[in-house]
Formats: structure tokens, sequence, C-alpha cells
């Protein structure tokens, strides 16, 4: 479900981009070193986005170093690390340890068996430093799961339950950024969830996987105009969420994923959609 907010690189300068690439090392570093080597595998560029957020909010201090990794053993890579970074990696985990527990539930796959305990040690870390936010993220998958169980498909209850997933880990600490950041985890929640949905529609009718978007999919066009709507609602309030915050930090890498990686994600994925369905 995740991979939608992501920088549009060529419009990044040198420095923004080696920035960016640091938060990222940083988060893959903080899971082995706080977790295992296998949770570097969950890594993705929508937790990234909120080390930046948080960072560039709270003007937190980062240690920077530079490592050889294991996708890179030759050449040291800058790394960028700080208190954010440490709880982005637990909210990653969480994410990724329920996931594997629904998958579980829903298919009971051994290979998702398998996957679910190989998590269990580094869940375990993150539920015992975040027990609250690890009960809530629980309980808005299982609305969210109750939903699919109904086979709903208002894309607005689906979605929105994902969006107060995001606004919950978004919201870092309750002070006078909590309602903003938490618009801003709300809105990306929905994006990311409506993006999943329409993206993943022709799979999951093929598989017979839960898709809120099923019973519109006889009118490609009139989904391709409803989803178009939804997802510049999202963006829209993303964006007035953000510049309600004043970022001062990193604004230029911010701006690129908000204004044009984001978009350029989601306009790649409607294209797809469109040139599929002219082929058929």
């Amino acid at each position: 479900m995740f991979g939608y907010v992501r920088i549009n690189k060529m419009d990044l300068t040198f420095r923004e981009y080696e920035h960016y690439k640091a938060y990222y090392c940083g988060l893959c570093k903080k899971l082995k070193s706080d977790h295992t080597e296998l949770s570097r595998l969950s890594i993705n560029y929508d937790i990234t986005f909120l080390i930046l957020i948080l960072t560039s909010v709270y003007q937190a201090k980062s240690d920077i170093y530079h490592e050889r990794c294991i996708v890179n053993p030759i050449k040291k890579k800058k790394h960028m690390s700080n208190e954010f970074t440490e709880y982005a990696a637990a909210m990653n985990i969480l994410l990724t340890y329920y996931k594997l527990e629904d998958d579980v539930m829903d298919r009971g796959d051994l290979k998702d068996k398998m996957a679910r305990a190989m998590f269990s040690k580094s869940f375990k870390t993150a539920y015992e430093k975040y027990p609250q936010k690890s009960e809530i993220i629980k309980s808005k998958l299982k609305d969210l799961s109750k939903l699919e169980e109904e086979n709903s498909s208002s894309i607005d209850k689906t979605s929105n339950t994902f969006g107060e997933l995001m606004k919950e880990i978004f919201t870092y600490k309750e002070d006078e950024y909590s309602i903003r950041l938490g618009e801003v985890g709300f809105n990306i929640g929905k994006y990311i969830y409506i993006m999943d949905a329409y993206e993943d529609l022709d799979k999951d009718i093929k598989s017979g996987d839960y898709n809120p978007f099923k019973e519109a999919s006889d009118d490609r066009e009139l989904l391709k105009k409803r989803v178009d709507k939804l997802i510049m609602m999202c963006l829209s309030r993303l964006e007035n969420a953000i510049v309600s915050l004043d970022i001062k930090v990193n604004n230029g890498i911010i701006n690129n994923i908000i204004y044009s990686g984001v978009y350029l994600r989601y306009r790649g994925v409607m294209n797809k959609s469109t040139k599929e369905e002219n082929m058929k």
C-alpha cells in the first residue's frame, strides 16, 4: 500500500537530493540497529516523508555520518538521523507487522505466517516503546478490515479510516502543531489508500480480493474522473496543511514532494490505467 509519496529527482538540487537520501539511509540504518537486519526490507519512501516533515517542523538537530552499506559496499553514503528517525522506524515496523497479521487472517498462507514470525521481535520492541500508538493503529486497521468484510463500496469510509490511521502517526505529540500535522497525515493517508485501490483494481478483480472501486469498474471513464476529483481534493488539503506549518527547514525538498513528486506518481498511475484500458 505504500510507495506513493516520492520525490521528483530531476527537480531537486544535488544538495537537496543528497539530504533526502541521507534521511532515507538514516531510516534504513535505524531499522537495523533498533530492530533487525530483516526489518530493513520494509523501508519505504512514505515513512521517509514522515521523518522529513517532523524534522522540519520541530527543527531537530540530526547526527550526520558516512557509512558503507550492503546496497553500496564500495562508496560510503551519507546518513542523517535524529529522534524522529527512531520514531519513524518504530511506526514502519508497526504498520508492517499489522499488515502481515491481516494477510495471515485473510489468506493464512505459510509465507505470510513466516514473514509475521520474522517481524515479531521487531514488533515487540516498537510496541513496548509506543503502546498507545500501536493500539490506535491496530484499532484503525480493524475498522478497515470490517469495512472490507462488509464489501463496502464507500471509498470515503475506507480512505477516511486509513487517513485517520496516518493522522495518528503524523501527530507526534499534542502541541501547537498537532492539528496541522494531523491534517497532513490524514490527507497523505487518503491519497495513499485511493491510489492503491485504483492502481490495484484490475488485479483485485482477477484475484477476487476486496476493492472499493469494483462496483464502479464497468464505467472506467467515469471512475477515472471520480478518482481525479478525490485525489486533487486530497492534494489541495495536503498543500494547505503544509503551508500552514510555515516550514523553513528542508522546504525545497518538501515542496518538491507535494508539488511534483506526488503529482507525477499520481499522473503516472492514471495514465497507465488509461493506456491499459485502451489496449483491451
